[in-house]
């Protein structure tokens, strides 16, 4: 008898798929951040090339999440993954002949983020259907780890492609990467469970979102799961800014070292994911667990800028490694819970909610950095994020605790 294992075909072709997007998405994301500000030499202008990515977030999601839960997720996935190949090429021959124009960059960055926003919609219902039953634990530290060891990796040998052949040499290699890793996912064997209306129509369109909302009033512990993330994400983006404040305005810390802090986190990140595919969490445990590890986070973000150097860099790896092992036992958990012909419509309007969270606060910490230090900022979403945390997750215990601890 064949022992089960995690690496079957389908998530060994998953897995693939994703470090080469990874790995394509983290060079080409600096690439263009330091061409449009090297090009403007203004930061509002690039500030608003960054926002017209974030856009589509705020929109696609909850419109397509109906749609999506209709349709095979794995063409939806190959898809636009050939489409952004070809699209990335299609801009290299662009700006080849005409060069550098803001506009241009900014409809392609708007292009580029819509077709972002419906990728990691569909891939998101699609993943839980590659892991074999039993191994969501593994798979989901597998998924945690490769982002985190891409931006390590990639990010200083994208810098210095970028300083020595410029930013056509970047998209170029995303192309080639994104229609590559679309090849290696045209070979996942998925069967795709049609609804039994086999034509919607605007009617059926506008009862499935329906349904997705009821869903939600019904399903309370998703509900809470999900709101304190939209906090905590939101929050914990405004003390990331705070802190990228904090060090540029020092006499002391430079950007270098707030760069060294990201490393940190990020191979604390790694670390965590390779001791969660490795040793298993009782189910029991997950949520105490989940609970305690939130707390320390917050406490770690409060307090981190009052620190010296040194110890920051011991929080933020501290911070990466728990980290990563929560987001792994949450995703695992929570994807796992949701009806599969349910993921689509849920998690798109949570993606609508995290980026309005994230809108929302990056204005109010502009604010907030005006008024006070940046170290009190931080303190102060830090503690917010802890309130959530006692209100969303300890609160509601009795909602919450079954989906942390859900066999997975």
């Amino acid at each position: 008898m064949k022992k089960p294992t995690l690496w079957t075909k389908n998530f060994t072709i998953i897995t693939l798929g994703t470090m080469i997007s990874a790995i394509g998405g983290v060079a080409m994301n600096l690439g263009l951040s330091l061409v449009v500000f090297d090009q403007t030499q203004s930061t509002w202008l690039s500030g608003l090339f960054a926002a017209a990515s974030m856009l589509p977030g705020m929109t696609l999601p909850i419109l397509l999440g109906p749609v999506l839960d209709r349709v095979n997720r794995k063409h939806v996935v190959v898809g636009l993954d050939a489409l952004s190949g070809t699209l990335y090429l299609a801009f290299l021959l662009y700006i080849r002949r005409a060069g550098f124009a803001y506009g241009a960059y900014v409809l392609f960055s708007l292009v580029m983020g819509s077709i972002g926003a419906v990728y990691s919609l569909a891939y998101d219902c699609l993943y839980p259907d590659l892991i074999p039953e039993g191994f969501a634990q593994q798979g989901y530290a597998i998924s945690g780890a490769i982002y985190p060891l891409a931006a390590t990796v990639v990010t200083p040998v994208a810098a210095l492609v970028y300083s020595r052949w410029g930013v056509e040499m970047l998209f170029l290699t995303e192309g080639v990467l994104l229609l590559t890793a679309a090849a290696f996912e045209t070979r996942i064997s998925y069967r795709h469970e049609a609804p039994k209306e086999r034509a919607p129509g605007l009617g059926q369109y506008g009862r499935d979102m329906l349904e997705g909302f009821r869903y939600l009033k019904k399903e309370k512990g998703i509900r809470h799961i999900y709101s304190y993330m939209m906090v905590s994400n939101a929050t914990g983006g405004g003390a990331g800014m705070m802190a990228m404040a904090h060090f540029q305005s020092s006499s002391v810390l430079t950007t270098a070292m707030y760069g060294l802090l990201s490393s940190a986190e990020a191979i604390g990140r790694m670390a965590g994911s390779a001791v969660h595919y490795l040793f298993s969490i009782p189910e029991k445990k997950r949520y105490a667990l989940t609970v305690r590890v939130y707390m320390l986070y917050d406490l770690c973000d409060g307090m981190m800028l009052f620190l010296a150097y040194p110890l920051m860099i011991g929080v933020r790896f501290l911070c990466g490694f728990l980290g990563s092992q929560t987001a792994a036992m949450r995703a695992a958990a929570v994807q796992n819970y949701l009806p599969r012909e349910m993921r689509a419509r849920v998690n798109g309007l949570f993606n609508v909610l995290f980026s309005l969270g994230q809108l929302v606060m990056q204005l109010t910490v502009g604010a907030m950095g005006e008024v006070m230090s940046y170290r009190v900022a931080a303190a102060l979403l830090a503690g917010a994020a802890f309130a959530a945390m006692l209100l969303f997750i300890v609160r509601n215990r009795k909602d919450v605790e079954p989906i942390y601890n859900l066999r997975v």
